[in-house]
């Protein structure tokens, strides 16, 4: 018998079935907020055409007053809950004649006051001559804010009294810290975090940190504590060259609950050929899984060498033509590695235009961020870039091309979004910052139903129409800009580079 069917009914019966009051929509505290009728049936009444009264009792243990009803229905007084939650419910109850059971019924309501599902107890058998516990343990369903506890006995039953109502929510350990990063600093890391937000029905009232490894001065895996505000803590004394796993966890009244972690390492010193270190570890709402900082040596003619395990490239000894047909794919005569940067040279041998790509291996996926630090030489005309998530099944354009960035390289850096579409079409945004201008570093970010571009951390443009939504890799391909042969030669340096998931 759904609550809201009781308040469609008119004024005149609904004074028969609540008795005196009709109790209010607005929400009770979370607790029985009248639990022994102490002075008054405020939060009880009938939902049939029993007569309801509060009457003197003596054997309740813990009560002087109980509600009463010459029918087999009632309400109790309604609670505030969130989804999730989990409460144990109880009322004890007496019958006035018959014989029968009793259950407890616990209907859910949202905001707006619309039914959402119901709850039902353990059916309990009443006695006549003493107090018997009514029961039911609920778990509040999602877009719950509200619930109206009521009681529905047997047919059998010719009336009862109910007393000692009790709304206990049960609590839990929370869940895991949210948006867990990590960030490195020379030897230092610091992992930050937002709430759990599952707090188990109790609040947060601390925090557990800690990581693995052994530091610089031999000291083993560690371990602090934090307040109920904390957002971070930071590592010091890290040995450069070494992967830690940093992790933190939640406590309430409950207990501690399960640990989120982040990864980082620790670079070695030497600084970075472009001025800005390679970022290593997670950070909020993303955990990073590729980086490649170039710190191998490779000479021109014997690409990929150490990076073999890494990355794929374009590179075919027949001499396919490059995109635009000025050039072709022969990335082993273009890149090499020296000095922490890889080398794209970009050039020209017996008229023949040699264009390069190179593919990191783990960039497969839906969604992520894909980070590169660059620098372009000047004079290099009739060279394109068009560094790009192209669809792993190469259906274009059906599902899309996400380019950041691209144009000629004597020109700016421009960034098209080619729309998920089979009849094709593209939105475009120009960075107004030239290629050959010194050390750049181009970000994507690819989320659903969007798409950004960020160059040196200012945000280009965020795309939202027709977005990808199929894995996609990257490739960062360099090639001629026309039909015809590139008559400019020089050099794109990557310092590095890195990939991120959704976290």
């Amino acid at each position: 018998m759904r609550w809201k069917s009781i308040l469609a009914v008119s004024a005149l019966t609904a004074t028969a079935l609540f008795g005196t009051t009709a109790p209010s929509e607005a929400a009770a505290a979370n607790s029985c907020t009248n639990p022994v009728l102490a002075t008054n049936l405020s939060g009880w009444g009938a939902l049939d055409s029993g007569t309801v009264s509060r009457v003197a009792v003596s054997d309740a243990p813990g009560a002087n007053w109980a509600f009463a009803t010459t029918g087999r229905a009632l309400w109790m007084p309604q609670l505030q809950v969130s989804a999730g939650q989990s409460w144990a419910v109880s009322a004890q109850d007496r019958l006035l004649g018959g014989s029968g059971t009793a259950n407890l019924v616990v209907e859910w309501y949202n905001s707006a006051g619309t039914y959402l599902s119901e709850s039902t107890g353990v059916a309990a058998t009443l006695s006549a001559t003493t107090w018997k516990p009514v029961t039911a343990s609920v778990t509040a369903p999602a877009g719950a804010t509200l619930a109206h506890v009521l009681q529905e006995a047997s047919s059998t039953v010719n009336g009862l009294k109910s007393t000692l109502c009790s709304y206990e929510q049960a609590v839990s350990v929370p869940g895991a810290p949210s948006a867990v990063g990590a960030t490195v600093s020379g030897t230092s890391a610091t992992l930050t975090w937002s709430p759990p937000s599952a707090t188990g029905g109790s609040a947060v009232t601390g925090y557990t940190y800690g990581r693995d490894g052994t530091d610089s001065e031999g000291t083993g895996p560690w371990s602090g504590t934090a307040g109920a505000s904390a957002r971070s803590a930071t590592f010091n004394l890290l040995k450069p060259g070494s992967t830690y796993h940093l992790s933190v966890a939640a406590s309430n009244a409950a207990g501690t609950g399960v640990a989120a972690s982040a990864t980082v390492t620790i670079p070695v010193a030497g600084g970075s050929p472009s001025g800005q270190p390679m970022p290593v570890g997670d950070l909020t709402g993303w955990r990073q899984i590729f980086t490649e900082d170039f710190t191998s040596d490779v000479a021109l003619g014997n690409w990929p060498g150490a990076y073999a395990s890494k990355f794929d490239q374009y590179d075919y000894p027949e001499n396919p033509p490059d995109t635009n047909g000025g050039g072709v794919w022969r990335t082993g005569k273009d890149v090499s590695v020296s000095g922490g940067t890889a080398d794209y040279f970009l050039h020209s041998e017996n008229g023949v235009a040699y264009s390069a790509a190179i593919l990191p291996r783990t960039s497969t996926q839906t969604y992520g961020r894909y980070q590169v630090r660059f620098k372009v030489d000047s004079g290099m005309t009739g060279w394109n870039s068009a560094w790009l998530l192209w669809p792993d099944d190469d259906l274009w354009p059906a599902h899309g091309e996400i380019d950041w960035p691209e144009g000629s390289l004597t020109g700016t850096m421009e960034g098209f979004m080619h729309y998920a579409d089979p009849n094709g079409g593209q939105d475009s945004a120009s960075s107004n910052v030239a290629f050959a201008s010194g050390w750049h570093t181009a970000t994507t970010e690819w989320l659903p139903g969007s798409v950004s571009y960020y160059l040196d951390g200012n945000l280009i443009r965020t795309f939202t129409r027709e977005i990808p939504n199929l894995p996609m890799h990257w490739v960062l391909q360099s090639e001629s800009g026309s039909s015809s042969r590139p008559t400019g030669s020089g050099h794109i340096k990557i310092d590095w580079l890195t990939i991120y998931t959704r976290a």
